[in-house]
């Protein structure tokens, strides 16, 4: 029985790509990595409750820490059926807090959702099948044409991004701008594997969920602006386009990783169901590079420990 990985699906955007994916794949077994086992526990039993799917699985993953990505790895190499059909990455922070580290010491942001993703794709890629299929959360954030209200990003290698430098901005600047570029990193990293596995029928694309007012993704907001965040800006999801319910980017993100219709897309961004042009910034060759080859460096992995099937 092949696998399906999601990331952050305990809750959110996450927890309903996995609702939907127990209903459209009903002989995968479905895996959901989590930090909280309790939790992981009672998110599989409530899905399975709902669908019917006998095959779900939680497995221990702190994203915040590389040797738990290894662990997650070598625990699921050891299972009966170890052939991964879908990865989604989709597990991601955003903190505007005071800067908080991994347990590697990366700035946590940066950490979570740019080298952790990336760390578990490369170690995990030696398993997905020969048409297997990536998909990263993105986010539109990662676009100044899009004219968001969060600070746009600013591009720097991994080591400047892993390891910032104080400077004048307050938090709440810094925490926008570093989750901004954490999402501009992931496209990049999607157009960058798309290059490396060009020899091969994985397909791996880049989806933005939109604004999805709710989620747990404001929780270290001020607590009115959590408020408005749960209670008012709901209401946006009917005056405003690209703000969605959980529920229906959920769908999406599950449906451009498993369904049919999606089966030619590789190296694609995806807004909901429809692909668009990313940033300028995420087609610039040299960022990708840069950011590749940094990452690497940070992850103290040299061309000889990647998978062979980035080397053909």
């Amino acid at each position: 029985m092949k696998s399906i990985i999601i990331t952050g699906a305990t809750s959110g955007i996450g927890y309903q790509c996995a609702l939907h994916m127990a209903r459209i794949a009903p002989h995968s077994q479905i895996i959901l990595p989590c930090r909280n086992l309790e939790t992981g526990n009672q998110t599989t039993r409530r899905i399975k409750q709902i669908t019917g799917h006998s095959h779900l699985i939680c497995m221990s993953l702190d994203l915040a820490s590389l040797q738990s990505i290894r662990d997650f790895k070598t625990a699921f190499s050891s299972l009966e059926s170890s052939e991964i059909s879908v990865l989604i990455n989709n597990a991601g922070i955003q903190n505007i807090g005071k800067t908080q580290y991994t347990t590697d010491g990366f700035e946590i942001t940066f950490g979570v959702n740019h080298v952790a993703s990336l760390y578990l794709t490369l170690l995990l890629l030696p398993f997905l099948e020969k048409n297997g299929s990536i998909v990263f959360t993105a986010s539109g954030v990662h676009d100044p044409r899009q004219k968001t209200p969060i600070t746009v990003p600013f591009f720097q290698d991994a080591k400047s991004l892993a390891y910032p430098k104080e400077n004048s901005d307050t938090n709440k600047i810094n925490g926008e701008r570093r989750y901004s570029t954490s999402k501009l990193c992931n496209i990049l990293t999607v157009y960058k594997l798309h290059e490396l596995l060009s020899a091969t029928d994985i397909r791996i694309n880049a989806f933005d969920p939109g604004m999805v007012p709710g989620t747990g993704l404001a929780r270290t907001y001020p607590s009115f602006m959590q408020f408005l965040w749960k209670n008012i800006f709901p209401i946006l999801i009917h005056l405003k386009s690209n703000v969605n319910t959980a529920q229906s980017s959920g769908k999406r993100l599950a449906n451009l990783a498993f369904a049919n219709n999606y089966s030619s897309a590789r190296g694609k961004y995806f807004e909901g169901e429809k692909e668009i042009d990313s940033s300028d910034d995420s087609y610039n060759k040299l960022y990708q590079t840069e950011l590749w080859t940094s990452s690497l460096e940070l992850l103290n992995l040299g061309q000889s420990d990647l998978p062979m099937v980035l080397k053909t």
